[in-house]
């Protein structure tokens, strides 16, 4: 009677064990605060503070992933400093406008505590400027 007692708890633990591993399936995708993903341009719409990048996600699947900018995100220009006598000042970032990023650019956005809202967008290589 102990084994069948065991098996029937058996299975209320095992339902629970299955429905915790499908919520951590689904929260997956949500990129928690200060993840950083990456990208090539396919889309700025500087009115609706929106930017779509072409980024390869988990499993080297692409997809394109939409991006909120809000005003007080930090949008930066990332250039090698061609004077820069170490790693500390290899590379310089001026401040730029959302209307300033193009098509083709290669961004970094650090997200916010929104997985859909960046709270910086950085151009650390332009179209065309092959390296």
């Amino acid at each position: 009677m102990s084994a069948r007692r065991s098996s029937s708890r058996l299975g209320p633990l095992l339902a629970a064990a299955a429905l915790v591993t499908g919520l951590a399936a689904v929260g997956v995708d949500a990129a928690p605060a200060g993840e950083r993903r990456a990208g090539t341009v396919l889309a700025v719409d500087p009115q609706a503070r929106t930017v779509t990048l072409d980024e390869f996600g988990a499993n080297a699947e692409r997809r394109a992933l939409r991006v909120q900018v809000p005003r007080e995100a930090l949008v930066l220009l990332s250039q090698r400093n061609q004077a820069g006598r170490d790693v500390k000042d290899a590379f310089r970032s001026s401040s730029i406008t959302l209307a300033d990023v193009r098509v083709g650019d290669f961004v970094v956005v650090e997200m916010s505590d929104d997985p859909e809202v960046a709270r910086l967008v950085m151009i650390t290589l332009r179209r065309g400027a092959g390296s």
